[in-house]
């Protein structure tokens, strides 16, 4: 099945990954990462991996990672950059989306089942639900599932939207069931969870251990083309951003938010 992110897959890197917002944005993952992680090898599942950028960076820390997305794309992407960087054999690659997770033959539970910038987003209610059972299966005792999602609402977006007058698109996330958010020339249905209704969903299995906002101060990667002369500016909003981000309320206002689970609960559903 061909997918919207088969068709932006080439240029994705370009168009977020190594934008300016986009880089500083992921970076905020990456600091939270290294510091709440345990100081040794782990092995990690990658849900909607797309191009590979979390898991080659992963990789190079020392850590087995199986990434999964939908997009064939995607995951040629991936495949070529790991290449690239040597860490073949720290990585594997596979499509799959997360409904088919549960189906997987996997030949070892993780330590970390890991899903970066909206890769949830494009799940409905009734799968996260479920997810947070195959996760629990799927981890070892005490293992973490960390996401970063798109909240309900967003400061920036509404300003942004505001300011043109599109009122409608100002409060688009505030809207019920999915909305189909467009991704460069592409429409991608998606779902918008504020972190209690996250935690909510994994509850059972999962006790909240970490959230943090990402992208309260830093903008949304659209406005790159706004920024992309305004570097100073840009520098001191990432400043301001590692000011806040142990302020966890702020996660319901910002483009992401950061929520960190440690399973409580095993299962063999």
């Amino acid at each position: 099945m061909i997918t919207a992110f088969d068709h932006i897959a080439a240029t994705y890197d370009d168009d977020f990954t190594h934008g300016s917002i986009g880089a500083l944005q992921r970076q905020k993952v990456w600091d939270y990462l290294e510091k709440a992680l345990p100081d040794r090898p782990l092995s990690i599942l990658e849900l909607n991996c797309g191009t590979g950028e979390d898991a080659v960076h992963l990789a190079g820390q020392g850590h087995s990672v199986l990434a999964t997305d939908l997009s064939e794309e995607m995951i040629s992407v991936a495949r070529a950059k790991a290449q690239k960087m040597g860490l073949t054999q720290q990585t594997t690659f596979i499509q799959c989306n997360i409904s088919s997770i549960a189906q997987a033959d996997f030949n070892s539970k993780f330590d970390l089942i890991f899903s970066n910038f909206g890769g949830l987003n494009c799940v409905d209610a009734m799968s996260l639900q479920n997810l947070s059972k195959v996760a629990a299966r799927l981890l070892k005792p005490n293992g973490r599932f960390i996401g970063v999602i798109m909240p309900a609402f967003c400061v920036w977006e509404s300003i942004y939207f505001l300011s043109k007058l599109q009122v409608k698109k100002a409060f688009r996330r505030t809207k019920r069931g999915p909305l189909m958010a467009p991704i460069n020339k592409e429409q991608v249905e998606t779902w918008y969870y504020t972190p209690t209704r996250i935690e909510t969903m994994f509850r059972r299995e999962f006790k909240l251990v970490g959230l943090r906002p990402v992208g309260f101060f830093l903008p949304p990667s659209y406005l790159g083309n706004f920024f992309r002369n305004k570097r100073r500016l840009l520098n001191k909003l990432d400043s301001m951003e590692d000011r806040v981000n142990a302020f966890s309320h702020l996660s319901n206002y910002s483009d992401h938010y950061l929520i960190d689970l440690e399973l409580t609960k095993t299962t063999s559903e």
